[in-house]
């Protein structure tokens, strides 16, 4: 489940990049980012006060624009994923004697979400840096930093998100 919908992200967010036709993909792919970043914290712990609720909404809106960013960025060099996750471009080159194919890189340096398109260890660093423009600081229901990587020693209380 998405944590903002399209109506908050045009509303209060006031986002102009997705479309209402393609925003519940990225809200809900963006959503996932956060409770990985959250360590599921979102889940069963949701905050509670509604300046904390808006900020996580921010946070699942922005990281939904640069997840399409990165995708579009993808589809426009024609970059395919390899076996082992990385990103190649599209062919520049075929040589038959020896059999050598070479792959166009595309400006990587160029842009953000290029570098992000080329490598998900960037994708991650990005989309982790937005994430904690909006997240740092805010605290779950039980008063745990939503980013904390730590140990909770308390039961958590179970709080659906709104």
């Amino acid at each position: 489940m998405a944590y903002a919908d399209y109506s908050f992200y045009t509303g209060s967010f006031f986002g102009d990049v997705l479309t209402e036709q393609n925003a519940n993909k990225w809200l809900e792919l963006a959503s996932d980012e956060l409770d990985n970043l959250t360590f599921g914290r979102l889940t069963f712990a949701f905050p509670e006060k509604e300046a904390h609720i808006a900020k996580v909404k921010k946070a699942v809106c922005a990281v939904a624009e640069a997840l399409f960013n990165i995708d579009a960025q993808r589809k426009a060099t024609a970059a395919t994923v390899a076996a082992d996750g990385t990103y190649r471009g599209a062919i520049a080159s075929v040589s038959s004697g020896r059999e050598s194919i070479s792959y166009s890189a595309g400006n990587a340096s160029a842009s953000t979400y290029a570098a992000a398109a080329a490598s998900e260890a960037e994708q991650s660093k990005l989309i982790g840096s937005i994430a904690v423009k909006y997240l740092a600081n805010i605290p779950d229901c039980n008063g745990v930093n939503l980013l904390y990587a730590g140990e909770v020693r308390h039961v958590p209380q179970h709080n659906n998100p709104v």
